[in-house]
């Protein structure tokens, strides 16, 4: 009964203090509870896609401030082997979500642990297959802003926010550490041909080799931190999958076929001090080889508040995140050596993305540059990036010119 009372007062109580973010139930911190409360806010400016409008009004280029991401939430290891985790909050509040956005929950987890080689799970969470960021994506540790939103390929379409409900196990056998997943998909648009009536099951799984210290995996989202900010020694190669059977349908006066669901993936990664100065590099590169039918692709862009636009991206900042083909993404971050008398860090970043997609007749190359300024580790942490991308031709969905985007992000956790 106390615990759950400490549940209760710990909603209540987050906004007064980080201190009661955690409470450990016994002395070793075998059972807890722990808090999260997490915020990130933009400011903007977009070079517009062709055609964009805001509000009717037709733009080349937009300033905009909005709250990127926001997050509260607890998990809880009341009893050993029994863990709950509860996410609640939203993406893209900006000025046209002000008076409409809703706070969801995101997240609802319950999970039993028979030892370190065997969790067993429910949950309304994402889940791991497509590579480090298509389920252990933490926002809150982000090299790059927003990498990986082209791993999320079915955004809204078959899931929530990324998120299904399904039934997971996972567990660490030596170095190697496995998760693999069934889950339910949501029923989707009517646009892109997809199947309708009752959706066929969604399996997903992943395996990593843990060449150095292992990752967190308290939580399926665990391990899959964007830097470790010269903290850890750790050094990963994984694989995995995505399945889904009969996800389109095409018709014709005689006949109906189906195009399944198939994403492959191979990645890479490491994040280690490199000298006596705490100075660290952090690097990524992963391979996806995705399939929907040859005449699938998909434009997205972040945080939209645009109408409007004549190219094949489509309005304001859309850009090709998803398709059927190949695609190679890359990230490198250099944590500069600490200074003297200060906790401050600043890391240097970059990273490029490639895709071969059959439904376009260019290569998309999307490029970024950026800084982290980290006042408090990840919990007050100022960035500033800069992205390239793309725009296609509606005629011969060729690249036609190219347009950036710069985003100065401010990240505060409890």
């Amino acid at each position: 009964m106390k615990k759950i009372l400490f549940l209760v007062a710990l909603w209540t109580a987050i906004p007064a203090s980080a201190q009661l973010l955690r409470h450990n139930f016994d002395d070793e911190g075998n059972t807890f509870i722990q808090g999260i409360a997490r915020a990130q806010f933009w400011a903007r400016y977009t070079e517009t896609n062709p055609g964009t409008t805001v509000n009717g009004e037709a733009v080349n280029n937009v300033f905009d401030l909005s709250v990127r991401r926001y997050r509260l939430g607890t998990y809880a290891q009341v009893e050993k082997k029994w863990l709950f985790y509860i996410l609640m909050g939203n993406n893209n509040l900006n000025q046209n979500s002000l008076r409409s956005s809703d706070f969801r929950l995101l997240d609802a987890l319950g999970q039993y642990t028979f030892s370190e080689k065997l969790s067993i799970g429910v949950a309304k969470t994402t889940f791991r297959g497509a590579g480090r960021y298509s389920n252990g994506f933490s926002n809150a540790s982000m090299l790059t802003l927003d990498p990986s939103v082209y791993y999320l390929n079915t955004l809204n379409h078959l899931d929530d926010m990324g998120r299904r409900i399904g039934l997971y196990a996972k567990g660490q056998l030596g170095k190697i550490d496995y998760f693999i997943a069934l889950q339910n998909s949501t029923t989707p648009p009517s646009s892109l041909n997809y199947s309708k009536g009752h959706p066929q099951p969604f399996t997903s799984a992943y395996l990593k080799y843990e060449f150095w210290d292992n990752e967190s995996g308290l939580l399926p989202t665990s391990g899959g931190t964007g830097t470790y900010i010269g903290n850890k020694h750790i050094m990963n190669l994984g694989l995995g999958y995505e399945y889904q059977a009969k996800v389109r349908t095409f018709t014709n006066t005689t006949t109906t076929s189906y195009r399944d669901y198939f994403n492959l993936a191979v990645d890479f990664f490491i994040d280690t001090p490199i000298s006596e100065r705490n100075d660290a590099i952090t690097a990524y590169v992963g391979f996806n080889n995705i399939y929907l039918g040859n005449d699938y692709i998909r434009f997205v862009g972040a945080n939209s508040i645009f109408g409007g636009g004549t190219s094949l991206n489509g309005k304001g900042n859309d850009t090709p995140a998803v398709g059927t083909g190949s695609s190679l993404f890359l990230q490198f971050g250099y944590l500069l050596p600490k200074w003297e008398n200060s906790d401050i860090r600043v890391q240097p970043n970059a990273s490029w993305r490639f895709a071969n997609y059959k439904a376009l007749n260019s290569n998309v190359n999307i490029y970024s540059v950026g800084v982290n300024t980290y006042f408090k580790g990840q919990k007050s942490k100022l960035s500033l990036a800069y992205e390239n991308r793309p725009i296609f031709s509606t005629t011969d969905k060729k690249v036609s010119t190219r347009l950036g985007t710069f985003v100065l992000q401010y990240q505060i956790e409890l």
